[in-house]
Parts: structure tokens; C-alpha cells; sequence
């Protein structure tokens, strides 16, 4: 009996650790040339850290203090362009910390060496793919990220409303929006774009500490790899009667009137301007769609941000939010450019050059091309 309940503690022994460590990432977002933000979360509170190759440890902090937590953020500053980074996790789990001044340490962990890699703007092309509306359908989510090739991609876009409105907490969301793209986003920046949904419910501000951007905004901003320059707008809330879905507290034309002026320097910064090609990301498809009540933003934002996007030279929008598949052609809907939308069932793999333009594929969960274009 002795012997089969000490060889029940030291079976168990591995799983107690790994309960004790990482509960989910490592995720790689707000990548550009020179910096790399590390995400994961923990099983319970505590300190954490990234170690470097070297041996350098850069702890998750905040004004002066090493901050215990479950959702730990480390910014790695001061890279290189195109820079390999090999890294791996580490933590020191708090056991007791009712006494401010003298907490109690429990188990440490540390995680397996990882490898990512900084943007380069001058590398000759940009190969992403795309994921929208995947409102916590896992399964299909996890179908359509598993056929991406990492070695042939250099980030991952998620185009909104990845998880649905409710009130939201730390692991579901977690769960819903980057698990299921497994050790993909160990090496590849992970980057977002709001949608309708995400902007519903309690707690939304967990969203930004999932994905957070930290300049100018968590969810509007600007990036650059190789030789595309891209837009990121946050549509806000698609239908004219919302006050039901968020209870009378919402200033969104406001917060899309703050974009515009935003945008209006962003796309004439250096690195902006001098990209050969220009994508918006955007939830919220900017289309004068004949549905004037249910696609009264739609109809709006094509009214005042688009001419913007003409005047800076976009080359394509790519869109979501209506779960099925549209292609404006530039020049239907007072747009210089193309309005792709991606359905709620599809990933798109994007591959630009300066030579080839912007080759678009669509993949169903199975695998299948269901539809090609280069622009």
C-alpha cells in the first residue's frame, strides 16, 4: 500500500509542477523593428520574467516594482531589425501575500526556449494571414490555424470579434481568442484589430491587456513589415439603435472622430508614406451597403474616413463583421481601392511584393482554396 501511494505522489509530481507554471502562451504582439512584447498567463499570481539567451531576465514590472500577477507583459526593448530572439518563461509563484511587506514564495517554473523574430522593413516581401468572426467556435478556429505554415509567415491578424460580448474574464478570453492558434504564436507577433463584439459587454478593457498596443492607442495604430505599411482602425458598433448593448454608455463617434484626426498624421509619418504598398485593417468593412439601419457605421465610415484613404494611397481594405464574403471593386463606392471581406468560415493568407502586388488566398477549415486574387 506504501509503495502504490508513493508511486501515485511521484506520477503526479509532473502534473502538480505544470499546474503550479504556464497556463497558456507564450504570445508574441506589438512587434515593430526594434521591440517584441512577451504575454502568457499563470496558474496563480506571482513574478515573472523573460530570459534572453545570454542569460539576461527582464521582469514583468511596473512604476519601479515587480508586480505578482496571472497576465504577465514583458516589452523587449532595444532589438534590431529582422533579430532572431530566442527566449524562454520563467516565474516565481506567490504562495501567501497578506503581509505586503514580507510575502510568501512557493514553486518556481520555467518554460522551454522559444524563438521569435522583430519586423524588418526592408525585407522585400509581407506574408500574413488572417482570422475574424471566429465568435468562439473553437473547433474551426483551431482547423483553420493549423494549416498555416509559420516559416512562411511573418504575423498573424485577428480582424475582430474573435470572442462574442459577455463579461469578460482573464482565462475565457485567453481561451477563446489565442489558445486555439496552439505554438503558432510562440514565434509569430500576434496582432488585432477590435471588432463590434469586443466592444460589448463588462470587463472590455481586458481585451487591450490581452492585445495591448501601446502607442497611439490599444485599438488603432500603425505597422510596418518589409514593404507594406499597414492602417488598423477599430470600427466600433455596426447598428444605429445600439444603446441595448451597451446600456446608454457609448461615445463611439466620438472615439472614431479621435481616429480620423489620428489618421490624418499617422499615414503621413516617414515610414508610412514610403512603403510601396498600403493595407487598412478594419472589422467593421467601410462599404455604402443598401442596408441603411443594420449598416448605418458601414455607410458612415465610407462617408468620412475612406476619401482619407484614398488621398494616402491604399491599396486594399480588408474587412469583416458581415459573415459572408464580399469583394468591392475600387471605384464602386467612392474607394480608390479594393474592399475585401473576409466571411466568418474562411482565413485569408496575404503574400505582397512590390513586383507581384497583394496575392490574396481564401481557405476554408478544410484546407481548400476556395478563392485566389492578386491586386
Amino acid at each position: 500500500m506504501k509503495r502504490f501511494a508513493l508511486l501515485s505522489i511521484l506520477v503526479a509530481l509532473p502534473f502538480m509542477a505544470q499546474a503550479q507554471g504556464i497556463k497558456a502562451g507564450p504570445w508574441v504582439t506589438d512587434a515593430s523593428e526594434t521591440q517584441l512584447t512577451i504575454l502568457w498567463t499563470s496558474e496563480v499570481p506571482g513574478q515573472a520574467y523573460v530570459e534572453l539567451e545570454d542569460g539576461t531576465k527582464l521582469y514583468d514590472t511596473f512604476a519601479g516594482r515587480r508586480i505578482f500577477r496571472r497576465l504577465h507583459s514583458i516589452t523587449i526593448n532595444g532589438l534590431q531589425a529582422g533579430q532572431n530572439l530566442k527566449y524562454r518563461l520563467g516565474g516565481l509563484n506567490i504562495k501567501d501575500d497578506s503581509n505586503a511587506r514580507d510575502p510568501e514564495f512557493g514553486t518556481s517554473y520555467i518554460g522551454p526556449w522559444e524563438c521569435t523574430r522583430t519586423f524588418d522593413y526592408s525585407a522585400p516581401s509581407c506574408r500574413f494571414s488572417v482570422f475574424n468572426d471566429t465568435h468562439m467556435k473553437v473547433k474551426k478556429y483551431r482547423r483553420l490555424a493549423a494549416q498555416v505554415d509559420s516559416a512562411r509567415t511573418d504575423f498573424l491578424f485577428l480582424n475582430g470579434d474573435i470572442v462574442s460580448a459577455g463579461n469578460y474574464v482573464l482565462d475565457t478570453l485567453v481561451r477563446y481568442a489565442v489558445e486555439p492558434l496552439g505554438t503558432l504564436t510562440h514565434g509569430l507577433p500576434l496582432l488585432f484589430a477590435r471588432g463590434n463584439h469586443e466592444g460589448r459587454g463588462n470587463n472590455t478593457w481586458l481585451v487591450a491587456d490581452v492585445f495591448p498596443h501601446k502607442s497611439p492607442a490599444p485599438f488603432y495604430y500603425t505597422f510596418r513589415q518589409g514593404p507594406v505599411a499597414f492602417i488598423v482602425f477599430d470600427g466600433g458598433e455596426t447598428h444605429e439603435k445600439r444603446s441595448r448593448a451597451y446600456a446608454g454608455a457609448d461615445v463611439f463617434e466620438d472615439y472614431i472622430n479621435e481616429q480620423i484626426e489620428w489618421a490624418k498624421g499617422a499615414m503621413q509619418e516617414k515610414d508610412f508614406q514610403e512603403a510601396p504598398i498600403k493595407i487598412c485593417l478594419v472589422h467593421v468593412p467601410m462599404i455604402d451597403h443598401e442596408d441603411k439601419t443594420d449598416f448605418y457605421l458601414q455607410r458612415w465610415l465610407n462617408v468620412h474616413v475612406v476619401p482619407l484613404l484614398n488621398k494616402a494611397g491604399i491599396d486594399l481594405m480588408i474587412g469583416a463583421d458581415l459573415h459572408e464574403f464580399m469583394l468591392c471593386e475600387a471605384g464602386t463606392m467612392g474607394n480608390n481601392f479594393p474592399i475585401l471581406v473576409n466571411d466568418d468560415v474562411r482565413r485569408l493568407d496575404v503574400q505582397c511584393s512590390p513586383s507581384e502586388g497583394i496575392a490574396v488566398k481564401m481557405f476554408n477549415d478544410k484546407g481548400v482554396l476556395e478563392f485566389e486574387r492578386t491586386f
